[in-house]
């Protein structure tokens, strides 16, 4: 945990990159939380039946859910383009350090290291950090979001059957650190 901490606080001077790819990703999130209301609202146009109002409407709905797709596309874009480049900066400095730090040990150091293991280390090591920043963090934050304003859309059409659907939820995370606790020991 200590390491991660000083993982974090390395990465922090990217965070106008960082703060950039999570408005990005809550703004992709509300997008994607708008575009069904939107087709929910076309369906219902329909079923009234056709009348000369009712055609703009359609037309009105359809550039505006075009225009919620090509916002998708955009902000899906700059979510994943920042958390990468961000990422990268940040696995360059690690290389860097690791290097740097590589070429201040003395010889006896690297008496019974194999060359493959240290290369091993300074790149493949490093590279994993770029998952978990450009990757499993946005992904993560992606998801909360998005259950969250499921969980809200939800209880304002209907709190019984929201609070009803959200019932298997802590059995799943449950038998979700039940199962973490038992792969564990094979890694």
């Amino acid at each position: 945990m200590k390491m991660l901490w000083k993982l974090t606080k390395e990465a922090s001077r990217y965070k106008v990159l960082y703060i950039f790819a999570i408005i990005s990703t809550l703004c992709l999130t509300a997008v994607n939380l708008a575009a069904p209301k939107v087709l929910s609202t076309m369906t219902g146009v329909v079923e009234k039946g056709m009348v000369e109002e009712s055609l703009k409407v359609i037309i009105r709905l359809t550039l505006l859910l075009l225009a919620l797709y090509l916002f998708r596309v955009v902000f899906r874009f700059l979510s994943n383009y920042l958390a990468h480049k961000a990422a990268w900066y940040l696995v360059g400095d690690l290389r860097s350090r690791m290097y740097d730090k590589l070429q201040s040990l003395d010889l006896g150091f690297f008496h019974d290291k194999q060359t493959g293991d240290l290369m091993s280390r300074v790149v493949n090591d490093t590279r994993d950090f770029e998952l978990l920043y450009a990757h499993m963090i946005p992904e993560m934050i992606t998801n909360l979001v998005t259950f969250a304003g499921v969980l809200i859309i939800l209880l304002v059409i209907n709190w019984r059957l929201a609070l009803i659907t959200c019932c298997p939820i802590p059995l799943i995370l449950f038998s979700g650190v039940i199962f973490a606790k038992k792969v564990r020991p094979f890694f």
